[in-house]
């Protein structure tokens, strides 16, 4: 069965690529655009214009957004790589993921990993798998993999979504581009954590991709797999998707609505709970900033377990506590969000949440 896929960004979408850009390095700002620069463009032309005697070695080192005038930074640049929305005083910037040519993308492994954490919430949720927390694991890590085995299978090789075959998406054209300079920072109901400046895809921004369920690994010829009996989770993969994916949004929605200074947060939480969607549609969050509800399957145990893992891996640890230190249980946990922050009145606020899309399967 193959399918196509839409999704649609309702939120900012940042999947990092594990690099940081810098302030004058890599990007720079002019008037209220931001820049990535195309460094070797630059240092080359420099190089090529120093007159006879060779090279001024002093000039080229330094920072290439030293060396380009404000007005050589426009649309078509040769100086330019591509355009951020939007400015920042901050001097690092975690950049986006992108392919081979500088385009950005969604990565096949990012979209299945998300629909692997909402199959195994919904094992938990209808029942059919029963956790125990003594099979857990010392390291957080690595912590659900003997769970993960029961679920999915025991190995690779018997693994369920091996029959799943999720495709990169098309990559986007960066003319425009498609991304934004996005202040993400850490919110409870009181004053913010410091700023993170990431590079995310812009809301209402589309991409395609394809997915397709191996009929094979479900014949007779494969029965020995052991699939049979989630055969119905694959070919209900939307369905699944959407209902545990409805029933986090109204948890969301309560802790928002029981704190201050999250107004537009739980309007977009509200706009969410009441979407009426497709039947091959459904709701998901994907990337940084889902935080632990959405990249776990903690928040479907029970409670008493939730606090047995709390304190096992001592979850929610600030970063300079003692070895001694233990969470205390009676406060919930997360006891935070990570937000796109805006400035209104002259004061940091919570705003969108991060990584929440519309996902629409086309069979075919």
């Amino acid at each position: 069965m193959n399918y196509t896929v839409t999704i649609s960004l309702l939120s900012p979408l940042h999947i990092g690529s594990g690099n940081v850009l810098l302030r004058d390095y890599d990007f720079k700002t002019v008037g209220q655009q931001t820049w990535v620069l195309d460094r070797d463009a630059i240092l080359t032309d420099v190089y090529n214009r120093t007159t006879t005697g060779g090279p001024d070695w002093q000039q080229l080192t330094r920072p290439p957004g030293e060396l380009v005038d404000d007005k050589e930074l426009h649309a078509g640049s040769r100086f330019a790589r591509y355009a951020l929305t939007g400015i920042t005083s901050v001097d690092q910037v975690r950049e986006q993921v992108k392919d081979v040519y500088g385009q950005c993308y969604l990565p096949g492994s990012s979209f299945k990993g998300v629909l692997r954490t909402l199959l195994m919430s919904h094992a938990i949720r209808s029942g059919q798998f029963k956790p125990n927390l003594g099979q857990l694991g010392d390291r957080r890590e690595w912590a659900g993999q003997a769970w993960e085995q029961q679920v999915f299978g025991r190995d690779p090789n018997h693994d369920l979504l091996r029959a799943l075959i999720v495709a990169d998406s098309k990559p986007l054209s960066m003319s425009p581009s498609p991304l934004m300079l996005l202040n993400a920072q850490v919110f409870t109901g009181g004053n913010p954590g410091s700023p993170i400046v990431v590079e995310a895809l812009k809301p209402d921004t589309i991409l395609q991709t394809t997915l397709r369920i191996d009929d094979y690994l479900f014949s007779n010829a494969a029965r020995a797999l052991g699939f049979t009996d989630r055969q119905d989770w694959l070919l209900r993969l939307g369905r699944i998707a959407g209902e545990v994916s409805q029933a986090r949004i109204k948890q969301e929605l309560t802790w928002y609505r029981e704190r201050p200074g999250f107004e537009a947060t739980t309007s977009f939480y509200n706009r969410l709970a009441q979407a009426r969607l497709d039947e091959d549609a459904f709701l998901l969050q994907m990337g940084w900033g889902a935080g632990w509800t959405g990249k776990s399957v903690g928040m479907w145990l029970p409670k008493s377990d939730q606090e047995r893992l709390r304190r096992k891996y001592k979850l929610g640890r600030p970063p300079r506590s003692g070895r001694d230190w233990e969470p205390d249980v009676s406060k919930s946990f997360p006891k935070s969000r990570r937000l796109r922050a805006r400035r209104s009145r002259g004061e940091i606020v919570a705003d969108l949440p991060l990584g929440w899309v519309l996902v629409e399967m086309k069979g075919g």
